[in-house]
């Protein structure tokens, strides 16, 4: 075993250094395990993936002796395993794939429209017979503010009732400073919100499109893609079904749709002058509309009658209760001439986007020093969607004081909060904002505030590293600048959650570090996410972010961040069984190794080269490869992947046939493990005893060490290896005759292998469904 296959089903880090398996199981343990998974395959009930994974059941003597003492007990057991059985449901019952429910937040206010929600509404009534229902909302021109995204939201939460499957969302970020979203990128968000476990996840975008066809069929869902670029961005991401719906929202006209999919074009306008006037009076109150008719209508008009302009021009005004409506409306006048003159000679600046820059440009002006400077600094940012403390750490100001900036940017209607401490921008804003720190910001001061925000991104998933794969050298970071504090985690599970919900806006940042010369993030912000890719198996984003920073080591001469990435890079390969271009990748890491003196690295890229051409049928090669690796290790002190060679090593011999010297490798790289805490180590080496063992006659063993490796994987959240060691046990006690106790094993493991997608699901129901006949005759 490689380094790279540490941890690559693993969670994150352990809960407890070791295992606790106690005598208090028996009866309870057992009936609560099998009774929850007759429930959930009736659909009666959803546990936590905490219960789920963790129901008491003990030690193999424990349950022996329980069914060997107590007849009671006996019988009981076989009852619940009966039900277990009976509780197979047809698929068309079993319960559906978990109910999304990605829908922004409805924006309050929302008026007219009712034209345009009278169409959307017919997509419930006239459903078509082959292909989604699509409707695509566009502008005449595409022009921007027009109130595409909130037409969309509004409707979508009053029709929610139509769509009980759930809905799915996604900005495609098709206009705006970053780059569009990748419909790859797209569906793997999509699977994994259908509970599609990420091992199994196709790494192509058409088998993902596939699946993903495949789980929407026949499911009423809504499926919401806004911000679309053009149509090529959008086809991959279309349902098969015509009971789901989707509608896109996009400034082209996407004509594609229409013709291929026979999508209902529907045409947005402005407002009409009473739906503006409702609007701000519905902003800034009943009697100052009511004193100043004529003015609020010719700050509507100002406003071009956009949704977007209106809605941050109303917040301006009712920020002055005590100033005349007439005297504020002379202020956006002036600023509207200002940028008329400002964009005399640009071509595509329509009246519509003048306006809509006009009201940026009015509210903007009206920030204090503070929030204006928050403003263009976080309009640097990559997407447009950041936290509380990345923004504190880009701007280099305190936590409190950041979020009295952001607060005054939201009152403004010029950012959006969409969850606790969590921010975005309007695509049209942002690239006002980033247009207004490349206006007033020098590029020294740009350059600075992007490395601050890169950096802080940088430390805080090194910290995430850390807690997913606790053993494994760091490499070393680039420095943080003053006033820049990463985030800390207090376990794997944390760490991973914020991973998963940074996932897009990380792949952004490593673009962007290419893309501004920021050539040391570049590849240390990939090869620092190595854990996360592997235990979440993201190998397209693995793959592509690698690649970038490749650039960035080669382009600034880093031969250190050259090797490291291309070992990582040389495990994704792996990943996607590209075997051959795994080892050419990691024989170009070694030889940089070689020349610069690394001996860790040297060490770690002989022992990735071992576990592939082993896979590749060079057995001799790979031992050479590992034995050199184990010399290495030892002589550097590195016991973690010392461990991780002699389970490489034992892998080759058995392959080889020769039990007895890989149950030895085995055994020492155990040891090792022990000592020093390494609770994935420790379960993958028993494992592999376990299978020895069997092999070579040697039961009771086996037993032994596919029991311990159970309780060890359990107790920190390996789900994928706890499945496989259940069924292992399961084979090996039903081996020995202990039919009841196999059966335990087997109901333990299938839930888990069913849910993963594991091929050997079907082989073993079919195993305890005999098991579970014998005990009854």
């Amino acid at each position: 075993m490689s380094a790279g296959e540490i941890g690559g089903t693993g969670a994150g880090a352990p809960s407890r250094d070791a295992p606790t398996t106690g005598t208090q199981t028996s009866w309870e343990g057992l009936r609560r395990l099998v009774d929850e998974r007759v429930d959930r395959r009736r659909g009666q009930e959803r546990r936590s993936g905490e219960e789920r994974r963790r129901p008491t059941v003990g030690s193999v003597d424990e349950l022996s002796r329980a069914v060997a003492q107590d007849p009671e007990f006996s019988r009981r057991l076989i009852d619940r395993l009966v039900r277990f059985q009976s509780a197979e449901v047809p698929p068309e019952e079993r319960p559906p794939l978990p109910i999304p429910h990605q829908l922004p937040l409805g924006r309050p206010g929302f008026v007219g429209r009712e034209g345009e929600l009278r169409e959307l509404d017919l997509l419930l009534a006239e459903p078509q017979k082959a292909g989604p229902d699509t409707a695509v909302i566009s502008s005449v021109g595409g022009a921007p503010g027009v109130g595409k995204t909130a037409l969309m939201v509004h409707w979508a939460h009053r029709s929610r009732a139509a769509f009980p499957d759930g809905q799915l969302y996604v900005n495609l970020r098709g206009y705006g400073p970053g780059s569009p979203l990748e419909p790859a990128e797209v569906l793997a968000d999509f699977l994994h919100a259908l509970d599609v476990p990420p091992a199994k996840v196709p790494q192509e975008l058409e088998p993902r499109a596939a699946l993903f066809r495949t789980l929407l069929h026949e499911r009423r869902m809504l499926v919401l893609l806004d911000n679309a670029r053009n149509t090529a961005q959008v086809f991959p991401l279309l349902p098969g079904s015509s009971t789901c719906v989707v509608i896109v929202t996009s400034r082209n006209r996407l004509q594609g749709l229409v013709g291929s999919y026979g999508a209902r074009s529907i045409r947005l306008d402005t407002l009409t002058a009473q739906e503006s006037v409702e609007l701000l009076t519905g902003i800034v109150g009943d009697d100052r509309v009511v004193h100043e008719r004529g003015a609020v209508e010719e700050l509507a008009a100002g406003c071009g009658h956009l949704p977007l302009a209106l809605s941050i021009v109303g917040e301006r005004v009712a920020a002055y209760p005590q100033w005349p409506i007439a005297d504020l409306l002379e202020g956006l006048g002036d600023e509207r001439h200002r940028l008329d003159t400002f964009t005399a000679d640009v071509e595509d600046t329509g009246a519509e986007q003048l306006e809509v820059r006009a009201a940026f440009s009015w509210s903007y002006r009206a920030l204090g020093a503070g929030s204006a400077r928050c403003f263009r600094i976080m309009g640097l940012h990559p997407t447009g969607e950041f936290s509380l403390l990345a923004a504190a750490a880009a701007t280099g100001d305190p936590k409190a004081r950041t979020n009295l900036y952001l607060r005054g940017l939201i009152d403004c209607h010029l950012l959006e909060q969409v969850a606790p401490d969590r921010f975005r921008f309007h695509d049209l804003i942002h690239d006002y904002a980033a247009e207004r720190a490349h206006e007033e910001e020098p590029a020294e001061a740009r350059q600075g505030f992007i490395r601050r925000c890169l950096l802080w991104y940088l430390h805080t998933a090194d910290a995430a590293n850390r807690q997913l794969m606790p053993h494994r050298r760091r490499i070393e970071l680039d420095d943080l600048p003053d006033r820049c504090e990463p985030l800390c985690f207090a376990d794997g599970a944390q760490a991973l959650r914020w991973c998963d919900t940074e996932r897009t806006h990380l792949i952004a940042l490593v673009r962007q570090a290419v893309h501004c010369d920021q050539d040391s993030v570049a590849w240390q912000l990939p090869v620092v996410l190595w854990s996360f890719f592997n235990v979440r198996k993201l190998l397209s984003d693995w793959i592509d972010t690698h690649e970038l920073g490749l650039r960035g080591a080669r382009r600034s001469g880093c031969l250190r961040g050259e090797a490291w990435t291309l070992n990582s890079l040389g495990n994704a390969y792996r990943g996607t069984q590209e075997f051959e271009k795994a080892v050419e990748t990691w024989e170009q890491a070694l030889a940089i190794r070689r020349r610069i003196g690394d001996k860790y690295g040297e060490g770690t890229s002989l022992n990735n080269l071992a576990g592939a051409l082993r896979r590749m049928g060079r057995i001799e090669d790979s031992i050479r490869h590992s034995t050199d690796a184990l010399a290495i290790h030892r002589e550097i002190r590195d016991s973690w992947n010392e461990g991780i060679d002699l389970n490489s090593l034992g892998n080759a011999h058995r392959d080889l046939g020769r039990t007895e010297e890989a149950i030895s490798c085995w055994l020492r790289a155990l040891g090792i493990q022990r000592e020093i805490k390494d609770l994935f180590g420790q379960g993958t080496s028993l494992n592999h005893l376990g299978e020895a063992y069997r092999t070579a006659g040697r039961a009771d063993e086996a037993v032994a060490a596919f029991d311990e490796a159970l309780q060890i994987r359990r107790s920190f959240g390996d789900e994928p290896g706890a499945a496989a060691t259940a069924v292992n046990l399961g084979e090996t006690l039903a081996a020995m005759g202990q039919l009841k106790e196999a059966a335990v094993y087997y109901t333990l493991a299938l839930e888990d292998l069913a849910r993963l997608g594991d091929p050997r699901t079907e082989a073993v129901n079919e195993a305890l469904r005999v098991l579970v006949g014998k005990s009854v005759t």
